[in-house]
């Protein structure tokens, strides 16, 4: 829905000849619009089309939308934040770090949500994604400083696994 979105957007600025930033946040406000109202036969069709088991399994637009949103804020955040932290360790007059890895089980099992979660951990200073398991079952991550391997651990199943799996199951 989010590409058909953007479809939309564009098709937008093309009609009125103009590509500006205004012109494409209008034609998505516009997409969204008509997606909203019409989300109902859209579902249909892609239910026929596609032949989903269940109607369910596609989801409502606007509440995805404004999950992605929510996922992309948390995302920046948990970057800012740990920026912040990494440049503290990094300033301290002495240094006195403990890094290791850490093992993760996973409860995310797409192969598109591993990564996601991969990813974002990685693109999070101070942590790195090593390896999945061949089960895909645990995540192993090289952490820069770690005081409570358990604490850190819940964190991020507490914070980034649960925020993936709201988009990828």
């Amino acid at each position: 829905m989010l590409t058909l979105n953007f479809f939309l957007a564009l098709t937008w600025m093309t009609l009125q000849q103009s590509f500006t930033i205004n012109d494409f946040v209008v034609g998505f406000l516009l997409g969204f619009g008509i997606i909203t109202l019409s989300q109902r036969a859209i579902r249909e069709q892609i239910v026929e089309t596609v032949r989903f088991q269940r109607k369910e399994d596609i989801g409502d637009y606007p509440q995805r939308v404004w999950t992605i949103i929510k996922f992309i804020n948390f995302a920046v955040w948990s970057i800012l934040k740990a920026n912040i932290d990494v440049a503290r360790i990094l300033l301290r007059p002495r240094l006195n770090i403990n890094p290791g890895i850490i093992a993760i089980p996973l409860e995310v099992r797409s192969e598109v949500g591993i990564t996601v979660l991969a990813n974002l951990i990685t693109l999070t200073p101070g942590t790195v994604s090593m390896d999945v398991s061949a089960d895909r079952s645990t995540l192993y991550v090289h952490c820069i400083d770690i005081q409570d391997a358990d604490a850190l651990r819940d964190d991020i199943k507490e914070n980034f696994e649960r925020r993936v799996l709201e988009l990828f199951p």
